[in-house]
């Protein structure tokens, strides 16, 4: 509705508000965080520990620093997820590598590469 050039917006207090813009991009996001974290959760990591321990690396320079997903527009960056959500990839690596008997002994930064550190559990 406009008035006198002003345009005026009709909300029915009683229906639910839709915020689909935020909610697609939060699923979005959810999926990138995962495609990173399969990137680091290695299958059968045992074998990789058994002489010592073993470095991952995840290289974020350039174009290796995009998670792209196929049905979404916008591109996410590693680098992102590791500086606002190393709180919750610690956990995750943690929990993921706790029950195999290895031990995530740091995660590291130098430049525009992130190192996790993983040993066999001494128990």
């Amino acid at each position: 509705m406009t008035t006198d050039g002003i345009q005026f917006f009709m909300v029915n207090p009683f229906e639910e508000p839709k915020e689909t813009t935020q909610n697609v991009y939060q699923e979005n996001m959810k999926k990138a965080f995962n495609i990173l974290m399969k990137e680091m959760c290695i299958p059968d990591p045992e074998i990789l520990v058994e002489d010592g321990p073993f470095i991952i690396l995840i290289n974020c320079e350039g174009e290796s620093n995009l998670i792209e997903l196929p049905d979404y527009e916008f591109k996410f960056l590693k680098t992102k997820f590791f500086d606002f959500k190393s709180d919750l990839i610690k956990l995750s690596l943690y929990s993921y590598y706790n029950v195999k008997g290895i031990i995530v002994s740091g995660l590291y930064r130098d430049q525009d590469q992130y190192f996790i550190k993983l040993k066999k559990s001494d128990s």
